[in-house]
């Protein structure tokens, strides 16, 4: 069982969330969220190589995190568009 610590200065937990939710189908992965962080608890792994599912995990929510810092950050086009 590997512990993952997603630091929230760095990962938002909705972006840990779509990524743990996205890789269901290849770990058990359970989440525990505090004021500064989201663990991943990453179980039994399923379709390949732990260090490999780990790593793209972590990949996934670091893509996920900056995908929804972007859209945060975007200016809204007015309304007709």
């Amino acid at each position: 069982m590997g512990r993952i610590t997603f630091d929230r200065s760095l990962y938002t937990p909705d972006a840990v969330e779509a990524a743990a939710a996205t890789y269901a189908e290849y770990a058990d992965i359970a989440l525990e969220r505090s004021t500064d962080a989201v663990v991943a608890v990453v179980g039994a792994v399923r379709g390949g190589d732990r260090e490999t599912i780990e790593h793209s995990f972590c990949n996934l929510a670091l893509q996920e995190t900056v995908v929804r810092m972007r859209r945060a950050a975007a200016p809204e086009a007015p309304e007709g568009d």
